[in-house]
């Protein structure tokens, strides 16, 4: 019974797909935290230039997770990956204490550029 309620559920819904930026400084660990989720196990890693991109599925929906670079030169530009984007998950690194407040005010300058519902902006 409860397969043909979940097809009846699939067909009436169907798939969904979301958008989720994976941000924070450098060596934060985003790149960890989204090979886990894609992966379900911790993968070794190299720093990430650019982006990388994989799709994570949980249940009937797919996420298109996107995982920026964090370094100085590059944080600028992650304001252009925000439109159509559904989630943000930010990475600080607690054991960072040295840059505990730049990772703060990241946060903050991506509070203040979002239009999501929970940003200041709105």
């Amino acid at each position: 019974m409860g397969i043909i309620f979940a097809r009846l559920f699939s067909s009436l819904f169907g798939n969904k797909e979301g958008r989720i930026l994976v941000l924070g400084l450098d060596n934060a660990g985003k790149t960890t935290i989204l090979y886990r989720l894609q992966m379900g196990e911790v993968v070794s890693t190299i720093p990430t230039i650019g982006f990388n991109v994989e799709t994570v599925q949980y249940n009937n929906i797919k996420f298109q997770v996107w995982d920026l670079g964090g370094q100085t030169s590059i944080r600028p530009y992650w304001r252009c990956y925000f439109p159509n984007t559904q989630a943000i998950i930010y990475v600080s690194d607690s054991s960072d204490t040295d840059r505990l407040v730049v990772a703060k005010e990241e946060f903050h300058a991506i509070l203040e550029v979002t239009h999501f519902p929970w940003s200041r902006s709105s």
